[in-house]
């Protein structure tokens, strides 16, 4: 679809990225996505971008990694992100809810006074989080149409719930849904979880905390836990 402004002109999305830091992981899948969508989205990303790269006032600026709050660098950058109008989306488990990044200490090569990392609403106001590690290119498309459509806004509810979390992972899952006696038993957590941290046991699903790197994937894919964060944070 191509998206209708004031007057029935269509006009393009200007849709920037900006990455903190991480694996690529997020960034790949965004390049991934956008790859598809040059009909309705002007995409601007510093990994492929031809002149300098500049984010100016976007429709939207996703914004991917953790903030290490000891890098005054990256914390003036995203507070510059979040004081220009757009539209803030974090992109991934770290940049959502802080994800693996939450193992980190200091002590780290090259840069060992980096000790702190969060997610980027400890530092900005966050309009929409998206956990994953990585998120599907497949459902960015599907966020945009419904970000552009008041008649599908309710489609995105649950990231606009997570823009005001600051941590979200199996224990929470286990502790608000598993613990309460809530589960439908679906298994949507087990099937969503990227790193096998999860198991059905007695039609239940269990946690292997060694296992969990704290991405918050399971948590929004639970039609329980799901509701529940949108409940404590929008209703």
């Amino acid at each position: 679809m191509r998206y209708p402004l004031r007057g029935g002109d269509i006009i393009k999305l200007n849709v920037a990225h900006v990455d903190l830091g991480g694996c690529e992981g997020c960034s790949v899948a965004l390049l991934r996505a956008m790859i598809k969508m040059q009909d309705t989205c002007n995409f601007k990303d510093k990994m492929i971008a031809r002149d300098d790269f500049k984010v100016e006032k976007e429709d939207l600026i996703i914004v991917s990694g953790a903030i290490c709050l000891n890098d005054t660098e990256k914390v003036e950058l995203l507070k510059s992100l979040g004081e220009n109008g757009s539209v803030l989306v974090a992109f991934g488990s770290c940049a959502a809810v802080g994800g693996i990044t939450r193992y980190c200490r200091g002590g780290q090569q090259p840069k060992p006074e980096h000790m702190t990392f969060q997610p980027i609403n400890v530092v900005v106001d966050v309009d929409y989080a998206i956990p994953g590690c990585p998120p599907s290119p497949r459902m960015l498309k599907p966020f945009i149409d419904a970000f552009v459509s008041k008649k599908q806004s309710n489609f995105i509810q649950i990231f606009k719930a997570v823009a005001k979390v600051r941590k979200l992972s199996g224990f929470d899952l286990i502790d608000d849904v598993i613990l309460q006696n809530i589960c439908v038993g679906c298994g949507a957590c087990v099937l969503s979880c990227p790193n096998g941290a999860l198991q059905m046991i007695g039609g239940k699903p269990d946690l292997i905390v060694e296992k969990c790197i704290r991405c918050g994937t399971c948590y929004v894919r639970c039609p329980r836990a799901s509701q529940l964060v949108i409940r404590r944070y929008l209703k």
